[in-house]
């Protein structure tokens, strides 16, 4: 994964759309929706949350299970008594993460003074376009999605529960060197990507891995032979794949169906799109991951039994981190305020939030990092169509 040479247009564009966020307004009204059954700004009675999310474009298969996940958190938070005796709404907003377009909506969603607080986006370079503005308008930014290292770098009302890529792949490389001693290694070639692959590649070397082939892949690559003939060449004991659902579904298919691979594969993603994509050449793939539909952590079972309800089906990981977003952020605020206010204090004083991943089940954030405190993560496998837990 080092061929760094692979720039997108969009990560080029970030810098330039943060500064000039302001100067976009006009151009967000057509994007948003309001769900909940809202319209229109909150009254009195009700409390708003901003959503960044992929409704459209080549995320939106995630942008429909954050919907999920948040309509349903929004339900069971207003069958509970809403938010200080106020009615929850969400107000969405379709970036196709895009850091133009978050960059561009975000001064919108900073103007709204009944919004208290803003979840999203899906990546970490799209949200993170946004976040100086909520920053300066003071309005708590609940990226629940990004692990990039410095994604709260950009101030105090920068905040994720997502566990850093540093902690990750620390685990990651841990679960590798189960199996693996000599690996050739594929990631994706974005920000996020080459973050996360060198705090991989950092544990990797301090496990003993030799990393004996490694190359970076565009996002919209269609055909990866050419990097995985070397791959497969240098005769590793695993490939790992550092990326997405749609593109480790192309790494894994790549390897088995066109190169004859048959050894050992870490990565995909813990979706259904991956799975279904991958079909039977995703079998065996290994991954660490913070949540599966067999957690036994009371929480996370919770919510289980609630999303089979709703949707007549499991719910994956990115189900369960925009789910848990909503009901972090009313449980904080049934504890201060429903305000803007309320939402940064109950970050910096709550120590009890309700914990779905690993077999934790409450929380705290680390003053810090503005991260949440500790994480453990699942061993899992693709069996049978189904990530399970294994050793």
């Amino acid at each position: 994964m080092t061929r760094n040479n692979h720039i997108s247009i969009r990560q080029l564009l970030i810098g330039a759309c943060t500064a000039g966020a302001l100067l976009f307004t006009s151009a967000c009204a057509q994007n948003s929706t309001f769900g909940s059954g809202t319209s229109g700004e909150s009254s009195s009675s009700s409390v708003a949350i901003a959503v960044m999310y992929p409704e459209t474009g080549q995320y939106a298969e995630y942008g429909k299970m954050f919907k999920q996940g948040l309509d349903l958190g929004v339900k069971q938070v207003n069958a509970d008594g809403g938010v200080q005796g106020k009615k929850l709404e969400l107000k969405y907003f379709d970036t196709q993460s895009d850091p133009k377009q978050t960059a561009a909506i975000a001064p919108k969603i900073a103007a709204d003074k009944s919004v208290v607080a803003v979840v999203g986006d899906y990546s970490s370079g799209a949200s993170m376009a946004a976040s100086p503005t909520f920053q300066q308008a003071k309005l708590v930014h609940y990226g629940f999605n990004n692990s990039a290292s410095d994604f709260t770098s950009t101030g105090d009302y920068v905040w994720t529960p997502q566990f850093s890529q540093a902690v990750f792949q620390k685990q990651n490389a841990e679960l590798v060197a189960q199996k693996a001693k000599k690996i050739a290694a594929v990631y994706i070639e974005n920000d996020w990507g080459k973050s996360a692959y060198a705090e991989f590649k950092k544990e990797a070397k301090e496990l003993g891995i030799s990393i004996v082939y490694e190359s970076s892949y565009l996002a919209d690559s269609t055909d990866l032979s050419p990097i995985l003939i070397p791959a497969r060449d240098a005769k590793p004991d695993a490939v790992v794949h550092i990326g997405y659902g749609p593109d480790g579904a192309l790494v894994v298919n790549t390897l088995r169906d066109k190169l004859g691979y048959t050894g050992l594969f870490y990565g995909g993603q813990i979706t259904q799109e991956y799975i279904k994509l991958s079909g039977s050449n995703g079998e065996g793939t290994r991954l660490i991951g913070p949540f599966t539909p067999d957690s036994t952590n009371p929480n996370a079972a919770k919510f289980v039994k609630a999303f089979r309800a709703a949707y007549k089906t499991d719910p994956g990981e990115f189900n369960q981190t925009s789910y848990a977003s909503i009901i972090d952020l009313a449980y904080g605020m049934n504890k201060t305020s429903a305000t803007r206010e309320g939402v940064e204090k109950a970050l910096k004083t709550v120590d009890d939030f309700p914990c779905y991943v690993g077999t934790k089940t409450t929380f705290k954030f680390n003053q810090s990092t503005r991260r949440m405190d500790s994480t453990s993560f699942l061993k899992l496998e693709l069996t049978d169509g189904k990530f399970q837990i294994t050793d």
